[in-house]
């Protein structure tokens, strides 16, 4: 799957959206902006946005402006950006019409050159193929939701997982919740296939591989984005 996205990716001007009907991918930039009228506005300040692979984290900028990394939530129709708020008019293939108070801007979606910051941030992460890539303990120090969230539940919330080198007592690894001690994890790794880590013990669990190099592994499951790192 990776291998057709890469391949695919060289055919297409960028990955408008993602298979998750509540993610976006690529870079985007204001091609038109009008009132709620449907007038023309005349602007200098054109925006873009980044929607990072790998989670619910964008980059978004305006010309001549500083850059604004956050998380956004995109629900039904409803694309919140923390410090904005859009009601997505129109999601087609390079094409994207968003909606606020001020006015329509409509957004097309780009490939950056290559080699510079916009470029590298959207590069694709290399597959992991087994367990032993990411053998070692992980602590988490980042966490985005794609979803809004309403109340945590400590007992279910990650602080940190164990990745085996080789099977002991016939798994590959032990996850911890928030409030688990620390020689007392909820789940065991069962086994690891196709970038899934299957889980069992207090339920059953499966979380997807998005990442792991240069000190950072990166899961997901549910629309929730753990990030962690290997503290010394």
């Amino acid at each position: 799957m990776r291998k057709f996205l890469f391949l695919a990716s060289l055919f297409m001007p960028a990955l408008s959206f993602a298979g998750d009907k509540n993610k976006l991918s690529g870079n985007w930039r204001e091609v038109s902006r009008k009132t709620m009228k449907n007038e023309a506005i005349a602007y200098k300040d054109t925006i873009k946005i980044e929607f990072l692979p790998g989670g619910n984290e964008y980059v978004w900028q305006k010309a001549g402006g500083f850059i604004y990394k956050g998380t956004y939530k995109l629900e039904a129709n409803g694309l919140d950006l923390g410090m904005r708020y859009f009601t997505v008019a129109e999601r087609k293939g390079n094409k994207m019409i968003l909606k606020d108070e001020g006015g329509i801007y409509e957004m097309e979606s780009y490939t950056p050159v290559a080699n510079t910051p916009e470029a590298k941030r959207q590069e694709v992460f290399a597959p992991v193929k087994t367990v032993q890539q990411m053998a070692g303990h992980w602590s988490v120090y980042k966490r985005t939701s794609a979803n809004k969230v309403n109340a945590i539940d400590y007992s279910r919330q990650l602080k940190m997982v164990d990745f085996y080198p080789s099977q002991k007592d016939g798994k590959w690894g032990a996850f911890f919740a928030t409030k688990d001690a620390d020689n007392a994890p909820s789940w065991m790794v069962e086994t690891y296939v196709n970038q899934i880590v299957y889980l069992d013990g207090k339920d059953k669990r499966q979380f997807t591989v998005i990442k792991c190099a240069d000190n950072e592994l990166i899961m997901e499951e549910d629309g929730v984005t753990y990030y962690f790192r290997q503290f010394k």
